[in-house]
This record gives structure tokens, sequence and C-alpha cells, in this order.
């Protein structure tokens, strides 16, 4: 039986390795110093919400701010 990588098994098991750690800044939001809103929404809208988030690597909230933006553009336009 070799025995010569027992001492690499334990090791191995007593301190493994771990995934690198994120260096850097988080994403700063471009919403972060304005006011609060906070606003309930149904479940399915926050999770296509949520869905769109990933599929356009931006932030729900960066996300909701530019649609609230684009509709109350369009309204103003129409009066």
């Amino acid at each position: 039986m070799d025995r010569g990588d027992i001492g690499k098994d334990i090791d191995a098991t007593v301190n493994p390795v771990k995934p690198p750690v994120k260096m850097g800044r988080p994403k700063q939001n471009p919403h972060a110093e304005d006011k609060k809103l906070t606003i309930r929404v149904p479940a399915e809208l926050h999770k296509k919400l949520r869905y769109a988030s990933v599929d356009l690597d931006k932030p729900m909230v960066e996300i909701a701010v530019d649609a609230l933006i684009a509709y109350l553009t369009k309204r103003e336009r129409g009066k």
C-alpha cells in the first residue's frame, strides 16, 4: 500500500481549498443616493423583474427607475 499521498489527503481534509474571494468594489447602484421608495408588487411581476435583472446584468432598482422614467415621460408628452 502506497502511503506517500496520505499527508496530502489529510492536509486537504484539514485545510480544504476555498474558491478565490471576489476582490474590488461591488457594483455601484446609480440610484444609491436617490430618495427611497418602497412599493409592493405581485409575486409574478417581482419574479419577472428579477429575471430581467439577471438577463440585463442590471440591478432591479435601475430597471424599475428606468421604467418609471419612461412611463412618466410618455405621460407628460400625452398632455
